[in-house]
């Protein structure tokens, strides 16, 4: 998905390997749409958070996120996204493929995503977790093996969903250093401008789950 999501976030390069971890620093405020960065002890790459408040309910905001067929429409740079496997109503297994430019290699992966909610809260966890083993690796691009990704959605009030996205990535290989800082601004906030407008278009109003309750 989340997120893990194709974003040209994958592109985090090894820039240092971080003595201590760092505190979220704003790199991003617009159209209501936060984006953070921070070091992470012992990883090459920096931590990404995205926040936004979107106009739907908690099985909105569900729904867009297990439509994997819709990943292309906002999710930056993706190439290519399916769903492979559903195991149950609120867990998948999903392939998606981020587009590099030359003269670097697109990357993919493939990950189980879970969704679960807290019944006191009503906040929603979604967990992706790395599968880079599930299926065999496709020639000429670069199969992510390090990332962790998780979608906290919590209701702000009646058809109001605030949704957090922090992703931690190793692209691997050689990046440019123009891709770094298009993948630390632009990337995250261009994904979550087009998901709101996706949201916006009412697709998912209607969607609910049993295993989902609205607390507003």
């Amino acid at each position: 998905m989340f997120r893990s999501l194709c974003l040209v976030l994958f592109l985090f390069p090894a820039l240092h390997v971080a003595d201590k971890e760092g505190t979220w620093t704003l790199k991003q405020d617009k159209n209501g749409i936060k984006v953070y960065t921070k070091s992470v002890p012992g990883m090459r790459v920096n931590s990404v958070k995205s926040v936004c408040i979107f106009n739907s309910s908690l099985s909105g905001m569900v729904a867009l996120v297990e439509d994997i067929s819709t990943y292309k429409k906002w999710i930056f740079h993706c190439a290519a996204a399916q769903n492979l496997k559903m195991l149950s109503p609120s867990e998948l297994i999903y392939y998606q493929e981020t587009s590099v430019p030359w003269p670097a290699s697109n990357r993919d992966f493939v990950a189980k995503l879970k969704i679960s909610q807290d019944p006191k809260t009503g906040i929603i966890t979604v967990i992706v977790q790395n599968m880079p083993d599930y299926i065999p690796e496709k020639s000429g691009i670069v199969r992510l093996r390090q990332f962790n990704e998780t979608v906290i959605i919590t209701p702000k009030g009646k058809n109001k969903s605030e949704l957090s996205y922090e992703m931690l990535m190793d692209a691997g290989g050689n990046i440019p250093g123009w891709m770094v800082n298009m993948a630390i601004t632009d990337g995250p906030y261009e994904s979550l401008y087009e998901m709101e407008k996706l949201v916006n278009t009412g697709v998912y109003s209607k969607a609910k789950f049993a295993f989902i309750k609205e607390v507003f």
